[in-house]
Order: structure tokens, then C-alpha cells, then sequence
């Protein structure tokens, strides 16, 4: 094999592991796309509605019992509403 073929046959070898690494990070990339579509707040709470409403029952026990402050509750109502509305808003939008 001389020189030139040799050279010849690194080139397509470079060239074909170059396309297979942009294969490979396409696969990778959709595959993270999808990933973080189903990881959604949003999307996890519809797909689970009972354990979110559980979760969100710990916390809400948890930091009722942490904090003392009487205020607390209607700020925290407050900013669930607000967020609530600004979804609705948003869904409404789209």
C-alpha cells in the first residue's frame, strides 16, 4: 500500500467515525429532548396526579409545622393562586 492509499484510507476512516459521532449525538440529543418533555413539572403532575397531591401534603405539614409565623399561610395561598392564574392564563395563551 503506498503513502497515498494509506492516506486515502485514514481520511474515510476519519470521515465515517465522524458521521457516526454525529449519529451518535443526534440519538443522544432526541433522546434528551423526550427526557425533558416527560420530566416537565407540568407533565409529571398529570401523569401522577395522587402522588403529587401527596407530596404537596408533606410539604405543605412540613413547613406548617416549621414555621411560626401567622402570615405565612396567606402568603403561601397567595402565591398558589397566583401561580394557578398565571397557568390558566398561559394554557389560554396557547
Amino acid at each position: 500500500m503506498t503513502t497515498e492509499e494509506q492516506i486515502s484510507a485514514i481520511q474515510t476512516e476519519r470521515d465515517d467515525a465522524r458521521q457516526d459521532l454525529r449519529d451518535t449525538l443526534s440519538q443522544v440529543n432526541d433522546k434528551v429532548g423526550r427526557t425533558e418533555d416527560e420530566m416537565r413539572p407540568d407533565h409529571v403532575i398529570e401523569s401522577h396526579p395522587v402522588g403529587a397531591a401527596l407530596i404537596a401534603g408533606a410539604l405543605g405539614f412540613l413547613f406548617g409545622s416549621i414555621v411560626n409565623s401567622r402570615g405565612a399561610g396567606p402568603i403561601v395561598i397567595a402565591g398558589l393562586l397566583g401561580v394557578a392564574i398565571s397557568k390558566h392564563g398561559s394554557d389560554d395563551d396557547s
